[in-house]
C-alpha cells in the first residue's frame, strides 16, 4: 500500500512539474510593454461578443485561462476576488480560453461552477493568444485606459497550484495603473500549463 501511494503520489508530483514552464523571453506576436494591444473581436461562453476596443477608457484584465489546468483552477478563486474587488472603479476583467478544441457549453458549465464573475471569451484557433503572444494558463495582460500594455505574465507568486502566492502582481498592476503610475515589475514569466493550440506557432 506504501509503494502505490508512493508511487501515485511522484506520478502527480511529475505531471505538476511537467505543466508549470515558464513563458519564452521571446513569443510570436509579443506586445511590448507600453505598446497599443492587438484589438479582439470575440464571442463570450453566453453568445455575446467583445472586443477590446469597446473598453477603451477602461483598465482591461485579459486573463487567458483554462477549464482543464490545474494552475489556471487554481488560482481563478483569486483572480475572481480580485475581479469583485475592483468592480464600479472602471476595472474590466475578461477570461480567454485559446486551448484547441474548448466548447462555448464546456466554458458556460465551467464559468458557473467556478463562480466566474466575469464573461470567458473564446479564442477560436487560437488567433488572439498568437497575436498577443500568449503561451500560458493563467496568463495576465493588464491594459490602461488608453489601450496600451502596462503588465504581462504571472498572475502571482505561488509556487503550487492551489496555495495563493505572497506577492500578488496583477493587483498592484492594477492598482498602479488606477494611480497613473508605472507598473514597478512590468513583466513577470508566466507559470502554468502550455495553451493547446489549434495549430503551431513555436509557441508551445
Amino acid at each position: 500500500m506504501l509503494h502505490h501511494t508512493a508511487a501515485r503520489t511522484l506520478g502527480i508530483a511529475v505531471a505538476l512539474v511537467s505543466c508549470v514552464l515558464v513563458a519564452a523571453p521571446s513569443q510570436a506576436g509579443e506586445v511590448a510593454i507600453g505598446k497599443a494591444m492587438p484589438d479582439f473581436k470575440l464571442t463570450d461562453a453566453l453568445g455575446k461578443s467583445h472586443s477590446l476596443s469597446a473598453y477603451k477608457g477602461k483598465t482591461v484584465v485579459l486573463n487567458f485561462l483554462s477549464n482543464e489546468c490545474p494552475w489556471s483552477r487554481g488560482a481563478e478563486p483569486s483572480v475572481s476576488a480580485l475581479a469583485k474587488e475592483f468592480e464600479g472603479k472602471d476595472v474590466v476583467f475578461l477570461g480567454i480560453n485559446s486551448n484547441a478544441g474548448v466548447t462555448a457549453a464546456q466554458m458556460k458549465d465551467y464559468s458557473a461552477s467556478a463562480g466566474i464573475p466575469y464573461a470567458v471569451l473564446i479564442d477560436t484557433n487560437n488567433v488572439y493568444a498568437d497575436a498577443v503572444g500568449a503561451s500560458r494558463t493563467p496568463e495576465i495582460y493588464v491594459i490602461d485606459k488608453d489601450g496600451k500594455l502596462a503588465f504581462h505574465g504571472a498572475y502571482d507568486d505561488r509556487k503550487e497550484p492551489e496555495k495563493t502566492g505572497g506577492t500578488n502582481y496583477t493587483k498592484l498592476a492594477v492598482e498602479a495603473v488606477l494611480a497613473g503610475k508605472p507598473v514597478e515589475k512590468a513583466e513577470v514569466s508566466a507559470w502554468g500549463c502550455g495553451i493547446k493550440r489549434a495549430k503551431s506557432t513555436g509557441t508551445d
